[in-house]
């Protein structure tokens, strides 16, 4: 490895250690724990996601993006998991209504900044490089795998909305299509990119060591270590959102001011390397729609496994079997819901374009920024929605694209069993 980039892992792991060390010390010291661990929190963020990144190019690009995605999002499982433990230990009932604030925050923020992002800085770049041509990112037809898949997800909170609770039926259902979502990517063929053309130098640095036993036991040991640092540092991290929210955040948001801390905070933190690399694979131009299908992948992940989660913990931790109530939150899922299934219209004909990812992030902003707007806002999406399914209805590949993708990776799977 490169110098500068021993010294970046250096940075990373010595910051982490240190953030251990604050959270084990220091723990009655509310701003110093927040300051290391908001910062434990990227720098894991980022050491997960460059070994995820370096161990990609044996499998089907899809599976693994899928791959990178469900360990890229693996900070808010530990956020979620820990938020889903305090509310079944905690019967006064304020853990249980900041529940669902993590999960519906990380999901609009991939597809109404996340998703735009991308397309916004494929046109400052194609501009920049005086190309010209239309500024769109069009999806292959076997990437109509992820799109599917997010579809069905976001309209199963239909279901939700209308259950009010979440159960531990809704964790076999979503675990069950997360499962048989990462069955199909796998019988996908391997994707054909070289790491050169991927890769930034951190990851690549992991990807070009020429020892796979070295290699593998490098990437198995970051994985390991911010596995660790999660563990150790996740219950201060939430805590101390709790705390810097109710010192400084009451007076504007009132009761709110936990919840909406707990939904942008976290997600911004533990998804800010994703957007890096998003950002740098849309640059390269060639690679946006890499970029937008790993982002697609996330939106999947959190919709399906990480909800899922939520009902599992909160049993064991509890003790009985009983529902995780969102009633109270009906709004926040139904506008995740309802930018979700907007996103998924603007790609029926696997093709993104920038009306699409403007009318994404002026909503997004609006939302976030005037919480009142929330539900008029989320009708806005439905509606929208359903214009862009009359407006596209006639080239509408995303289902048989689907079909055949899977037809198709079925038979590559059983000739290669058969080899």
């Amino acid at each position: 490895m490169q110098g500068r980039v021993v010294a970046e892992y250096g940075f990373l792991v010595a910051w982490i250690i240190v953030a251990i060390l604050v959270v084990i010390l220091a723990r009655g010291s509310p701003y110093s724990v927040a300051f290391f661990t908001f910062g434990a929190v990227i720098a894991a963020s980022l050491l997960i996601a460059w070994a995820a990144e370096a161990s990609e190019f044996s499998i089907s690009r899809g599976l693994a993006l899928a791959v990178v995605a469900i360990v890229q999002t693996i900070p808010e499982y530990f956020v979620e998991g820990t938020i889903a433990w305090k509310a079944g230990q905690d019967l006064t009932g304020f853990w249980t209504s900041n529940v669902i604030a993590n999960f519906t925050g990380a999901n609009r923020l991939l597809t109404g900044f996340g998703w735009p992002l991308i397309l916004f800085t494929l046109v400052i770049q194609k501009k920049r490089n005086g190309q010209s041509g239309p500024s769109t990112i069009a999806l292959r037809r076997e990437q109509s795998v992820e799109m599917v898949f997010l579809l069905v997800s976001s309209l199963y909170y239909v279901w939700i909305l209308i259950e009010g609770a979440l159960t531990i039926l809704d964790s076999a259902i979503l675990g069950g299509a997360f499962v048989a979502y990462m069955w199909i990517l796998a019988r996908l063929p391997a994707g054909k990119d070289e790491p050169k053309e991927v890769l930034g130098a951190t990851s690549l640095a992991l990807a070009e060591i020429k020892s796979p036993r070295r290699k593998l036991a490098l990437i198995a040991a970051l994985f390991l270590f911010s596995g660790l640092t999660f563990v150790l540092i996740t219950d201060a991290f939430v805590e101390s959102i709790r705390g810097l929210a109710e010192t400084f955040l009451v007076g504007f948001l009132g009761s709110g001011a936990v919840f909406f801390s707990i939904q942008w905070i976290v997600p911004v933190l533990s998804e800010f390397p994703e957007k890096v690399t998003a950002f740098n694979w849309a640059r390269q131009i060639t690679l946006a729609p890499v970029a937008l299908l790993n982002f697609v992948s996330s939106s999947v992940n959190e919709l399906t496994a990480l909800v899922a989660l939520i009902p599992i913990v909160f049993t064991v931790s509890r003790g009985a079997l009983v529902p995780v109530p969102v009633a109270g939150h009906s709004v926040e899922i139904l506008l995740t819901m309802a930018q979700s299934l907007y996103a998924c219209a603007t790609l029926l004909d696997l093709e993104y374009d920038v009306g699409n990812a403007t009318v994404l992030f002026v909503l997004w902003g609006v939302s976030t920024a005037l919480v009142e707007t929330r539900l008029p806002v989320a009708v806005i999406f439905l509606i929208l929605a359903a214009l862009e399914v009359v407006r596209t209805r006639k080239r509408i590949t995303v289902f048989s694209a689907f079909r055949q993708t899977v037809n198709e990776g079925l038979r590559h799977k059983l000739s290669k069993d058969l080899q």
